[in-house]
């Protein structure tokens, strides 16, 4: 019905506008990658502190929760910067002493031509911890998405004061410009039902 009524979609995953991010994308456009591992750690009961997070969405697999789905930002931004896998495979649980039902752990295997891609969610690190690490030929990249810098072999080669909260003002705008020039965003909902199939699977 989208693509009849040719209707502007986009799908809000901020973390395309992370300077760190669109940074990465373009140093390592022409490089041979080996590896990619990506993690993010956080502690659910943080993430709403005046709230019990049993009682939250993402607590309740009924309601849509569990950290595969809470933290697909972390597969949509490699699906952006490397495009849609060969194949994949996914591990899903929920064994940490947070006691709820949804899912406190994924782990995804992503298969490209070149490489593979590890990606790891958890809601139980009480130590926020997000990263993207890429392994070339040359070089080893780390992306601290907290931190919005990026090392090269363990020396800081870009850094931003941007912060992940003002990342959903920049795709605001992102997508206003979309509508008022009619133009297609580079997040359809079409590619974005492919990315939770990979989330899903």
């Amino acid at each position: 019905l989208i693509n009849t009524k040719n209707i502007i979609t986009y799908i809000a995953c901020n973390l395309r506008f992370l300077h760190s991010l669109k940074e990465i994308k373009k140093i390592i456009s022409q490089q041979r990658i080996n590896e990619i591992n990506v993690y993010c750690g956080s502690y659910l009961p943080d993430w709403r502190p005046d709230t019990d997070y049993r009682s939250t969405y993402s607590a309740i697999p009924e309601l849509g929760g569990g950290v595969h789905i809470d933290l697909i930002h972390e597969i949509d931004y490699i699906y952006w910067l490397f495009g849609a896998p060969i194949a994949s495979k996914s591990f899903f649980c929920n064994k940490s002493s947070l006691g709820i039902r949804a899912y406190d752990y994924a782990n995804y295997l992503l298969e490209y031509q070149d490489f593979n891609s590890s990606i790891i969610p958890n809601y139980y690190r009480r130590d926020y911890k997000r990263t993207l690490e890429i392994l070339t030929d040359n070089h080893t990249y780390l992306v601290d998405l907290a931190k919005n810098n990026i090392s090269r072999d363990g020396t800081v080669i870009f850094s931003s004061d941007q912060k992940i909260i003002d990342t959903y003002e920049c795709q605001m705008e992102y997508f206003l410009e979309c509508i008022k020039h009619n133009n297609s965003s580079f997040n359809t909902i079409k590619v974005a039902n492919e990315i939770l199939k990979i989330c899903l699977k």
